[in-house]
């Protein structure tokens, strides 16, 4: 009897349920809803953020040539309006929650996300599923956004690094659809109707095809009833989708060599190599081999063929990999393209020779690991992650991705070397400023660079570090769900210490901060802080360039420099495990920088070109411009790392007479963010700075900027696709009491759903890149609006800028505009505080100041 009562108890479950499969796992629940919909719902209770994550399998490879582009386009339409909401209200509702929203569209996958604060969860499940299933697709504003989707092309055009990966993949693949310049001609997406939209939505963009992946402070069973009652009664005929996916591509069998002129200031040059899809096991392989050529400052491209032959300037490694198909790529900066291409194949042909040792194997593990967990540190990374894999297969894979980087041997690394890196299969681009006369062919390429990699090969001797770093548990670090709040530390005649617990993950980040530095500079010495910084992690009293490099990294660290406005330092980020052997070496850089000559010539080349890549930028250099413009003389004016002429002039005596009255005397601030316990990993650092004579630096004695009240213009030309405009003012410092109304104006005006956005984009379709920013400085500030667009645009987009700015000081702003701004401001700085990098940020702008910067 009891038996029968449980059979018909379970009977009448299966009815009532709303999916048709349901999975628990720790944190995450996984359900598969009747119309196909698959739904992840992640708990993270640390973190008062939700992030829903719309994933269509749909991208750039699921279009024919006719309609190249279209799955951007549409991801651009799915905020044009609703058959309830009109045109930008789906920004503004989102604005209004203290949202963000985010989209982007890959080969693969487009994917749609915002970020909530909790308690506004269901009202963004509401809007995006709004979007999802009842978007218009109005034909008027759909050709409207192309031309915007045209103003990106532009930017992306003016993008050296995208243009030379793209051109890279045009060269290797002949008839693959990844050749193609992924965002679309004009032509082609000038052509492109609202049925061809209408057609691919009602392919693609249907239950069985999208993955909702919801993760952040929610209740798992309330999360799924209300996805439940929004995307379950949306039908879905369960048949197949009838891909087109193209033509295969051919297996290549001869070197492929291309090149292109541009007006850039650098060569830049891309090697790359045709591999298996994601799911293999070689793919694993090659994701290792790609950290132990081009990740951190100990890999081999930029251990050997940038700082010990100065081939490059900086270089990269990756591997882009999909389902059923991958690419090897290797990037590099250079003033020598012919001959850095030969160091760098001479190195990847010496890895096949000679093997890898089993510290380069160790450290290019541990800094994966970190990698990986960077991703997933925030809610929308963690969304988007579990989406990704479950499209691949199962999103367990998530949880299983760095054991199997574990198992990778040096033999696995070697046997993929020699599978797929080869002539054979290799295609290489360069990307080479105008004034360059380059008349290669491919048969030319053979002689100039492949027939002279087998002499440049080198067999090293190199002593090899014990293995530090372990890669913590993936599954262990992910129940981890404690923050603590900040703790303060004053250590008697030492710095104060700043402490943030965080368990969630198994990293730990150092910062070490010191006031001033950049505020001293002179227009003739400008840049001799960030030389200073650089060049003291290229030798110690104890160790040379290459061990600090290595023994940060097998400790599963990195180091970066740090050299804002106001203050200066190092961040030492990495696995939580190690990192108190990462800050010996740091107290080591901070107190016994040797500075010799060599070295400092070094990094004046890599400085030098940090200039030209700031030139080549085009939103960072014309904000320089316009920052100069403003600040005039003063140090605020002056880019980190200053001009040709002053870091050219700077000489070791120079360094050795800043680093004495700049850094080594005074009390720096420490910050500590991650999985650490108390002052634990602080502790011996402190003792050591409380032992020595130091003082405190009080900046607010500087003089401020002498800003007058006048109107400044700065207009320079170049040959790039398009023009851009900063139109800004001063602002206000830190301390000044009208920041905060100031972040709530910026709100206001800016993004999806503001004001200057709105007239410029929205309705007119003038510009892609519209954001008013404001900087706060300790002396100083600015607030600035940036647009770029095409140089026929320039007088509209001018008029719409002055005519929203005299609207603003004629009537002001509305409450509900204020109340909107207002939320956003809180929630956008919530947002940012889930990383220790903007943590630390917060605490180090407020040096020197009376507030710790985290609050809301």
């Amino acid at each position: 009897m009891l038996l029968a009562a449980f059979i018909l108890l379970s009977q009448v479950t299966q009815i009532v349920e709303p999916y048709t499969f349901r999975e628990d796992q720790g944190q995450t629940t996984k359900v598969v809803l009747k119309n196909g919909l698959t739904v992840l719902v992640r708990e993270q209770q640390a973190i008062p953020l939700v992030s829903v994550n719309t994933y269509v399998k749909a991208g750039y490879f699921d279009e024919d040539d006719r309609i190249s582009g279209i799955s951007h386009v549409i991801e651009h339409m799915f905020f044009k309006g609703t058959q309830k909401r009109p045109v930008g209200e789906i920004a503004r509702e989102t604005h209004g929650l203290g949202g963000y929203l985010n989209a982007h569209t890959f080969y693969d996958r487009t994917v749609y996300d915002t970020e909530v604060q909790a308690e506004n969860m269901k009202k963004a499940l509401e809007i995006q599923a709004d979007a999802l299933w009842n978007s218009v697709y109005d034909a008027t504003e759909l050709k409207r956004e192309i031309e915007v989707v045209l103003q990106e092309n532009n930017r992306k055009l003016d993008n050296p690094g995208a243009v030379t990966s793209e051109k890279l993949y045009a060269t290797a693949f002949q008839q693959h659809r990844m050749r193609r310049w992924r965002i679309g001609t004009p032509e082609g997406l000038r052509a492109l109707t609202r049925d061809d939209i209408i057609r691919y939505v009602q392919k693609y963009y249907r239950p069985s095809n999208i993955i909702l992946s919801i993760a952040g402070r929610l209740d798992i069973e309330e999360t799924i009833a209300e996805v439940v009652k929004l995307y379950g009664n949306i039908p879905d005929d369960g048949k197949p989708i009838e891909r087109d996916n193209g033509p295969a591509e051919p297996e290549q069998t001869a070197v492929r060599y291309s090149w292109q002129l541009g007006p850039i200031e650098q060569n830049h040059v891309a090697l790359g190599f045709h591999t298996p899809g994601f799911l293999t096991d070689d793919a694993r392989g090659l994701e290792v081999l790609a950290a132990i050529l081009g990740e951190g400052r100990a890999s081999i491209l930029n251990q050997y063929v940038r700082d010990e032959k100065g081939l490059i300037t900086s270089g990269s490694a990756n591997l882009q990999a999909f389902q059923n198909l991958g690419f090897f790529e290797i990037d590099f900066e250079t003033a020598k393209p012919l001959e850095a291409q030969i160091g760098v194949l001479a190195e990847v042909e010496g890895i096949k020779k000679f093997g890898v040792t089993n510290e380069q194997l160790a450290r290019a593990k541990a800094l994966i690991a970190q990698s990986r967990y960077h991703e997933i540190e925030t809610v929308s990374g963690m969304a988007e992650d579990l989406a990704y894999h479950e499209a691949l297969g199962d999103w367990k894979r998530s949880l299983s991705y760095l054991r199997a980087i574990q198992k990778v041997s040096a033999d696995d690394v070697i046997r993929v070397a020699k599978k797929y890196l080869v002539f054979e299969n290799l295609s290489a681009f360069e990307y080479l400023p105008e004034s360059v006369t380059r008349t290669l062919t491919e048969s030319d390429y053979l002689q100039a660079v492949l027939d002279k990699v087998a002499s440049a090969i080198e067999q090293r001797a190199i002593q090899e570090l014990p293995v530090a770093a372990e890669i913590p548990s993936a599954d262990d670090s992910l129940t981890h769900d404690l923050v603590k709040p900040v703790e303060k530390r004053s250590i008697l005649r030492g710095p104060d210490v700043y402490i943030i617990e965080d368990h969630r993950l198994p990293l730990v980040s150092f910062g070490l901060f010191y006031p001033g530095g950049r505020l001293y500079e002179s227009p003739k010495n400008a840049g001799i802080t960030e030389l200073m910084l650089r060049t003291a992690l290229r030798g110690t009293q104890r160790f040379n360039s290459e061990d600090i490099a290595r023994r940060l990294e097998n400790a599963g660290a990195r180091i970066q420099v740090v050299n804002q406005p106001d203050f200066f330092g190092y961040l030492v980020d990495g696995l939580s495990g190690k990192l108190g052997q990462a800050l010996e070496i740091l107290m080591d850089i901070l107190q016994q920088p040797v500075f010799q000559e060599d070295d400092l010539e070094k990094e004046k080349v890599l400085q030098l070109a940090r200039i030209k890549n700031l030139r080549e930028n085009n939103y960072a250099y014309p904000v320089s411009v316009f920052m100069q413009t403003l600040f005039g003389e003063h140090a605020y004016a002056r880019p980190a790392a200053g001009t040709e002429a002053a870091v050219q002039s700077i000489t070791k005596e120079d360094l050795q007479t800043w680093f004495k009255t700049n850094q080594r005397p005074l009390v720096p601030t420490i910050v500590v963010v991650g999985d650490t316990q108390g002052t634990g990993l602080v502790a011996p650092l402190a003792d050591m700075l409380t032992n020595e004579d130091l003082h405190e630096r009080e900046i607010g004695s500087l003089p401020s900027p002498n800003l007058k009240a006048e109107t400044k213009e700065a207009v320079e030309n170049t040959s790039r696709q398009q023009t851009a405009l900063v139109y800004g003012y001063p602002g206000i410092s830190r301390s000044g009491n009208d920041r905060y109304g100031l972040v709530v104006l910026q709100n206001i005006v800016s993004g999806l759903g503001g004001r200057f956005f709105d007239a410029i984009r929205e309705k007119q379709g003038l510009a892609y890149t519209v954001r008013t920013e404001t900087t706060f400085f300790s002396k100083a500030g600015a607030v600035y609006t940036y647009v770029a667009f095409s140089p026929e645009n320039e007088t509209q987009v001018k008029e719409s800028l002055e005519k929203e700015i005299n609207r603003l000081l004629k009537d002001g702003v509305t409450a509900d505009e204020v109340r909107k701004a207002i939320a956003y401001s809180i929630g956008e700085h919530e947002i940012g505080l889930q990383t220790p990098d903007e943590v630390r940020k917060a605490i180090a702008y407020s040096i020197g100041e009376h507030e710790i910067g985290l609050q809301t």
